[in-house]
């Protein structure tokens, strides 16, 4: 019968533990727990931070677990942790009672008491009183300054040397937080400090650790005598030692004139003595250890986390010192807080430093204070609550880098500092750490002053960091020694180690004079062909030629898709020995070309096309003062003659009437060859615009001009031009690109001759053209020292007869290509423009607002066109892009063909459809990733013209004539000739008058 009953016994006990462990209805899920232990087994107890990410992918952003018979919810990621800590602050604020933390601190303080009236008021107080005695004001600051001397003199003795920051940086913050609390600091060394330091980080170990853990999961356990006992021991010890200072320092207060929070409090408990208010002694014992506890172990530890990523990381730290202490600090004996607005990079790299540490990595346990709903799900009063931080802190979606250590975290476009929103190391809502405010300001003021005066290095024989922290309330850094040198001495170090290597290069001069000027010449190739730190990827080049063996010279389109596929969207290539950006898709493009404009509006000088110009016109002309006058005034000058005017439609629409007529005389069975004629037209209306003249299509004068400038396009846009640019050791060779330059010269003869015919029958101050604008403005300018003169003159009209003729020819040639190729779209269009004019004489610019087919079909020919598919840009100074750094002077390319191709960015990328620019209803839509003009201050300055040309020739000439492939002519050949323009191939075109123009 005993043995029946013991049975009985234990039956009962198992199922009411089973009962026990049972999740509540709409309880958040999780892994299922065991009686007794709950998952304690699931978990690794020494860093569980692994397995929560594990159970949250599993489970969702909030689950439960049950530590013994008592369960508690984890929040992770930013939603779920706002929604509890800031939207439904008042039913997350509780603390956990009856656990180690709050047997330790008895019930008093404020960190670990629980929500309620007592609570509010004591954290209302300490933060006022925290605010009156410094907290962002100058008395704070020059507490921390003072304590930063002490510091800095301790690191001078290790100067040369190697030490472990970790006491070092705990006595530090101890003795800032002791000089608000008690207006006292303590030596280096003291042994009340030492003993206060050692109680206090072995409580917190053990507090945070196994024990810790065990003590609150199994409470029938907590009267043995296991460790966690002798972190209630030093917790006495801690308090007593509180007590002590609070009981020397009563002598010496004078009551209403308050210099420390001691003060504070003690007034305070004077005035509200008799009315059982909760000040009192012990609750100021406790208040001083609570903000010994938020003041101390977090910015020790960010201080030490800080340091470690810094030694690690030489390029961060120095440029943390070039970019912004040495430049913002200058003649400045130490820096104050305010200087953090004009630091934005050291904000961002100790900002990134708070959040790698994630020192608080479950911030303090949570308690609901009243049953309530989260996401969802159904929690009861009095549940533990756990908000996962260190999962907010490297929160995919939330961080440009949430697993690496980068400052870019930190920093927006522009490279100025921007705080994420995610951004949570103090936590949040009510309950956000009390010592947030003093935290900033110390670790800003140490890290800048120490950074400022020392070089941190890792030591050599101290083997691979280890950046796995010790895990616990909060997350410490694994003790490791640091390198010290001033930073003035390690300048001298790196000078002299330059002589040194000066005087070995001339001692093996002396020896082997042959040898070492091989070994220097192909020391120069390697390293002028290694890419810069934290410079785009790319291929690896070969000295001299760089990567020109691993393109198709002919058309390296191809190539450059290839290597985007492989490298990402911001590459980079060699050309010869000159490394070159490439920029792939919509986002690079328009971060570079818009976003951070100025740092890429640049132009590459000694190449073939620069050189032929000497550096004047304005579309290869290098980004500056000068170039932004001629853009300005070129601009102005086109929008007055025309550009979006009547004067320029009718211009436009009087050389599409020769056009037409040229056409008609060959239209009927006859084929003709559009490419001589598309240029020809194109030539003539720039010059209507500049010389308000047209030549005729047999004209000797445009011919020739025709002739020199195709066949200078033909050279700099392949092989041999890109022998120029990549090879400047054979330029001095007679090859073809010498010929450019004879052409261009002559090409300049005939421009020249045209303005002095110009010169004879203009009138000062009654402009007729852009050739008077200019000259009117070179009179009025005479000998101030401008740019403007003559042969600046000479090449911005070439510029602009590039800029309005090569593009807008090329892609007419394309369009008709296409419309031939596809007669249904071609039907479509005519249609289209049938109805929209009617009786009208001619089309006008303002009627594309009717024909949002055709228009799409004139965009659509734009886009497959990808006239101009690479535009050369150049850094105007040291930038970054995407998260790579790139220096001053840095070729980029930005490939807009990629742009006019991209997945995502267009319906149909890969085929020639006008839908591509039509939205639902079949209205005209235009993506923002058409960009066949370029983008940014250096857009195509031809773009009002060449938008209106094209519509107006097109549309007249579709009204006019059937367009259509010769039968004998085999398939078309899409493939483009690739240059500088790619242009279709040559091909023949049927012409036949429509009937509508032949009744008209």
């Amino acid at each position: 019968m005993l043995g029946s009953l013991v049975l009985v016994w234990i039956f009962i006990c198992l199922l009411f533990l089973f009962i026990k462990i049972q999740r509540p209805k709409n309880f958040p899920p999780g892994p299922r727990p065991l009686p007794i232990f709950g998952n304690v087994f699931q978990l690794n107890i020494s860093n569980p931070l692994k397995d929560f990410e594990r159970i949250a992918e599993r489970y969702g952003n909030v689950y439960s677990l049950y530590f013994g018979g008592r369960p508690a919810v984890i929040l992770t990621g930013f939603k779920a942790v706002k929604e509890a800590l800031v939207t439904k602050a008042a039913d997350f604020s509780g603390r956990p009672q009856n656990v180690l933390v709050s047997h330790i601190t008895e019930g008093k303080g404020i960190v670990f008491v629980d929500y309620g009236p007592y609570w509010k008021e004591q954290r209302r107080f300490a933060l006022m009183s925290l605010r009156n005695f410094g907290l962002g004001k100058q008395s704070m600051e020059d507490r921390i300054l003072g304590e930063i001397q002490h510091l800095v003199a301790c690191l001078e003795k290790s100067v040369g040397g190697f030490m472990n920051p970790d006491t070092l940086f705990h006595e530090a913050a101890s003795n800032i937080i002791y000089l608000v609390l008690f207006g006292i600091r303590y030596e280096y060394g003291d042994e009340t400090l030492k003993q206060y330091v050692t109680s206090f980080v072995e409580t917190t170990k053990i507090a945070n650790g196994f024990w810790g853990m065990i003590y609150d999961t199994f409470p029938a356990l907590r009267w043995l005598p296991l460790p966690y006992r002798k972190a209630l021991k030093h917790s006495a010890l801690v308090r007593k030692i509180n007590a002590n200072l609070v009981n020397k320092h009563k002598p010496t207060r004078v009551p209403k004139e308050p210099k420390n929070f001691v003060d504070c409090f003690l007034d305070e408990m004077d005035k509200t003595s008799n009315d059982g208010s909760s000040f009192s002694e012990k609750q100021l014992v406790s208040s001083v250890m609570d903000l010994h506890a938020a003041g101390t172990d977090t910015t020790s530890n960010t201080l030490r986390t800080a340091l470690l990523y810094l030694i690690t990381n030489p390029d961060i730290q120095g440029l943390n010192y070039e970019i912004d202490i040495d430049e913002t600090l200058k003649g400045k004996a130490h820096a104050s807080f305010e200087d953090r607005h004009d630091m934005p990079y050291t904000q961002a790299v100790i900002h990134e430093s708070q959040r790698i540490a994630k020192t608080v990595p479950l911030s303090v346990p949570h308690c609901t204070t009243r049953d309530t709903e989260l996401m969802g799900f159904s929690i009861p009063k009095d549940t533990l609550v756990f908000p996962n931080l260190a999962s907010v802190l490297s929160e995919e979606g939330q961080w440009k880098f949430p697993h690496e250590f980068n400052p870019v975290n930190f920093l927006n476009d522009q490279g100025q500092f921007e705080k994420p929103e995610a951004f949570l190391p103090f936590s949040a809502g009510p309950r956000v750490c009390l010592g947030e405010g003093l935290a900033r300001m110390e670790l800003f003021l140490i890290l800048v002053t120490l950074l400022r005066r020392f070089q941190f290095f890792w030591p050599e024989d101290a083997g691979e960091p280890d950046f796995t922290p010790v895990y616990g309330i909060t997350l410490t850094p694994k003790p490791y020694r640091m390198g010290i040198r001033r930073r003035q001495a390690a300048k001298d170090m790196l000078e002299k180690l330059c002589t040194l290597r000066a005087v070995l290069q001339l001692y093996n001069m002396l020896g082997s004079l042959v040898l070492v000027w091989i070994f220097i010449c192909l020391l120069f190739l390697f390293i002028r062909i290694q890419r810069p730190k934290n410079f785009p990827p790319g291929p690896r080049p070969v000295p001299i030629f760089g990567n020109l063996f691993q393109l198709n010279i002919a058309n390296p389109l191809k190539d450059f898709e290839r290597f985007a596929e492989r490298y990402g969207n911001v590459y980079s290539v060699y050309f010869g020995g000159r490394p070159t950006v490439v920029l792939t898709g919509m986002k690079a493009l328009k971060e570079a070309l818009v976003t951070k404009a100025a740092d890429f509006s640049g132009r590459p000088q000694n190449i073939l096309i620069s050189d032929i110009r000497e550096g004047k016109g304005v579309i290869l002309a290098d980004y500056g003062p000068a170039w932004k006058e001629h853009r300005r005034f070129a601009l102005t000058t086109l929008r007055n003659f025309g550009m979006g005017k009547q004067s320029m439609e009718e211009r436009i629409l009087g050389e599409t009437e020769h056009l037409v007529a040229r056409l008609e005389k060959g239209s009927g069975n006859c084929f003709v060859n559009p490419q001589t004629m598309f240029h020809e037209a194109a030539s003539n209306i720039i010059y209507l615009v500049l010389f308000g003249t047209r030549l005729d299509y047999e004209d000797a004068t445009l011919k020739q001009y025709f002739q020199l400038f195709t066949e200078n396009f033909k050279i700099a846009n392949g092989p041999w031009g890109m022998i120029y640019d990549t090879l400047p050791m054979m330029r001095t060779l007679p090859l073809p690109f010498k010929k450019v330059f004879k052409n261009y010269y002559t090409t300049e003869k005939l421009v020249g001759d045209m303005i002095s015919k110009q010169k004879a029958s203009r009138v000062s101050g009654e402009p007729r053209h852009f050739v008077d604008c200019y000259l009117d403005e070179l009179e009025k300018r005479g000998d101030d020292g401008s740019s403007f003169e003559e042969g600046q003159l000479r090449r911005y009209i070439m510029d602009l007869h590039i800029a309005g003729l090569e593009t807008t020819s090329n892609t007419l040639r394309t369009a008709f290509l296409y419309l031939m190729a596809y007669p249904h779209i071609q039907a479509r269009c005519q249609q289209e423009i049938d109805e929209a004019l009617k009786d009208k004489a001619q089309a006008s610019f303002e009627d594309r607002h009717n024909m949002p087919y055709t228009h799409a079909v004139i965009h659509e020919c734009q886009r497959i066109a990808y006239t101009v598919p690479t535009a050369f840009h150049c850094t105007s100074r040291d930038t970054e892009l995407m998260g790579y750094s790139i220096p001053k002077g840095t070729f980029v390319m930005a490939n807009l063909s990629s742009v006019l191709s991209e997945e995502g960015q267009w319906k149909f990328p890969h085929e020639f459809n006008p839908a591509n620019f039509l939205n639902e209803e079949g209205q005209f839509e235009k993506p923002e990733a058409f960009l066949p003009f370029s983008a940014g201050p250096r857009v195509c300055l031809g773009e009002g013209l060449a938008r209106m040309e094209l519509f107006l020739i097109l549309v007249t000439l579709l009204r006019r004539f059937q367009f259509f492939w010769p039968e004998d002519a085999g398939e078309p050949d899409f493939t483009p000739v690739y240059g500088i323009t790619v242009r279709p191939k040559p091909y023949r075109m049927g012409v036949r008058l429509r009937q509508p123009a032949r009744e008209m």
